[in-house]
């Protein structure tokens, strides 16, 4: 196999980890603490958020004049982002309790 060939495997799982994260959270969180391989993919709300401040303020100051946003539909990200953290940290918790024993 090729580098690129390796490169887009791995963008593929990447994303479809992301996917069942954000679809079903349950499922996938089974499979990913089951697995160890992703377990760092339960953070992922954590560094989409993380990544939408270091990136997302210095683009909203550059296009401050063309792109308003309202503040709710921030809010509603910056919520959202947060409460999904929580139901993931939950999970992860409750699956390695229960695959511990």
């Amino acid at each position: 196999m090729n580098k690129k060939t390796i490169i887009l495997s791995i963008f593929y799982a990447l994303g479809q980890i992301t996917q069942g994260l954000l679809l079903h959270p349950y499922q996938t969180m089974q499979s990913l603490v089951r697995d160890k391989v992703f377990v760092w993919m339960s953070f992922l709300p954590v560094m989409i958020l993380g990544a939408g401040i270091i990136f997302g303020l210095p683009l909203a100051e550059m296009f401050k004049d063309i792109l308003t946003l309202p503040v709710f539909l921030i809010d509603w990200f910056i919520f959202f982002c947060l409460y999904w953290q929580c139901l993931l940290f939950y999970l992860l918790v409750r699956f390695f309790i229960g695959f511990r024993s």
